[in-house]
C-alpha cells in the first residue's frame, strides 16, 4: 500500500513539475500505522515528502534547495491514532511539503 501511494505521488509530481520550469513541487507521504511518537511520525511524513518533492525537481532538471532548521515548518501535518492489539497507540501520518527548485 505505501509503495503504491509513493508511485502514485511520484507520478503525480511529474505531471505537475512537468508543467513549470522552476518553484515548489509539492509533494506528499504516508507514513503507514507505525509505533513513532505523534511528533517522530510527523517528522517522518514530512520528511517522505521532502524527498518527493526533491525528487521531483530533480525529474525535470532542476536542482532542490537545500532544507534548513529541523522539519518544522516545511510541511504541513496531519495525523490519525488507534491502539493495537496490546493497547499501544500507534500513529499514521500524512504530510503535504514542497522544495524550492532552481
Amino acid at each position: 500500500m505505501r509503495r503504491l501511494l509513493i508511485a502514485l505521488v511520484s507520478v503525480a509530481c511529474l505531471v505537475v513539475a512537468a508543467a513549470a520550469d522552476a518553484g515548489q513541487y509539492p509533494a506528499w507521504g504516508d507514513t503507514g500505522w507505525s509505533h513513532h511518537s505523534k511528533r517522530d511520525c510527523c517528522d517522518e511524513a514530512i520528511a517522505l515528502a521532502q524527498q518527493e518533492s526533491a525528487a521531483a525537481c530533480r525529474n525535470v532538471g532542476g536542482t532542490p534547495s537545500p532544507t534548513r532548521g529541523g522539519v518544522q515548518r516545511r510541511g504541513y501535518c496531519q495525523w490519525e491514532s488507534t491502539r493495537d492489539a496490546d493497547g499501544a497507540t500507534l500513529f499514521r501520518c500524512y504530510a503535504e511539503a514542497s522544495i524550492w527548485c532552481r
